[in-house]
């Protein structure tokens, strides 16, 4: 947890050395992080804003050697004075980790009053805002984080999250999910856990690639990409689609009628899919796998040069 304090190690930072190692902030207003998923717009925090000084949760201050913890109170009070009523997180080191990779930062509360976080998205983004990967952690863990405070803690990022592979992560920073303006856009792409196990390295980049390189969507629209079209031994059609998402709000599917159409217009098979609780967030793209069985097929002598999925007319 305190790899990022190698190089500092021995001596105080400057100001300098402060700024160039914190990553640029996420802020939320305080009520966001306590309301379900309500955004609101905030200004960037003025440098007549609130200083913040360091709260160590008992776990730290018992690892922690004195120099340490002077180092730690200097970085905390020498970072970007924040907005009145905020709370922030800013990352200072991204390094690897046996599990995935560990991302060291700053939890800040700019309020008047002590504040305790529960289970939040946080994200990693890389260049021009791209998503690396997602992940939801208990932020109660951290501990009541006092008025005018900035905590430090590291969060680990499991391998089987991450969204792409063999990037150079520079520009990066560590945001939180609901604090994001530029994140979601119609060429990310979202993998469920079950399918960023079950994907090789290349199956993953191919679908990368593929949400990157597809038509922009007009504001609202809802587009079913077909991707990968197979016949299993049993006579079963297997169809991976691209669900994409271009409105302003997530996509809840549960029960989905879906049309098979092979290169001739004709249908070749229709059935009902139940989704349970399935969810494309906005702006974002999520592949998913369709099985019709024989029992649905209708045409058997399929010509699949070219194919689509849609939703009946009628559903």
């Amino acid at each position: 947890m305190l790899s990022f304090l190698k190089n500092l190690k021995g001596k105080t930072p400057t100001p300098q050395e402060v700024r160039a190692q914190v990553q640029e902030e996420s802020v939320l207003s305080a009520p966001d992080t306590e309301q379900s998923h309500q955004e609101q717009h905030q200004d960037q925090a003025e440098s007549t804003g609130i200083v913040t000084s360091l709260s160590l949760h008992e776990s730290w201050e018992a690892k922690l050697s004195k120099s340490e913890q002077y180092t730690l109170s200097f970085m905390a009070q020498e970072l970007t004075p924040l907005g009145k009523g905020n709370i922030s997180i800013a990352g200072t080191s991204l390094v690897p980790h046996e599990d995935g990779v560990e991302v060291t930062a700053f939890v800040r509360n700019s309020m008047d009053r002590p504040i305790q976080l529960g289970e939040m998205t946080l994200v990693v983004l890389f260049g021009d805002q791209q998503l690396f990967t997602r992940q939801s952690f208990d932020l109660s863990e951290i501990g009541e984080i006092p008025p005018r405070s900035a905590r430090p803690w590291s969060f680990v990022f499991s391998r089987e999250h991450f969204l792409q592979v063999e990037v150079l992560l520079v520009n990066w920073k560590i945001a939180f999910e609901l604090a994001q303006k530029k994140m979601v856009l119609p060429a990310q792409l979202e993998l469920e856990e079950s399918w960023i196990k079950a994907l090789t390295d290349q199956q993953k980049n191919s679908l990368i690639e593929l949400a990157k390189t597809l038509p922009a969507l007009k504001e609202g629209e809802v587009n079913f990409q077909s991707v990968q079209l197979r016949r299993d031994e049993n006579g079963a059609l297997h169809a991976m689609l691209l669900i994409r998402n271009g409105s302003k709000q997530s996509l809840s599917l549960e029960n989905l009628p879906l049309a098979l159409y092979d290169a001739t217009d004709d249908k070749v098979a229709a059935g009902s899919f139940n989704l349970g609780n399935f969810i494309v967030n906005a702006n974002t793209s999520k592949p998913w796998m369709f099985i019709f069985p024989p029992e649905l097929i209708e045409k058997a002598e399929a010509d699949f040069s070219r194919w689509k999925v849609i939703i009946p007319q009628g559903s």
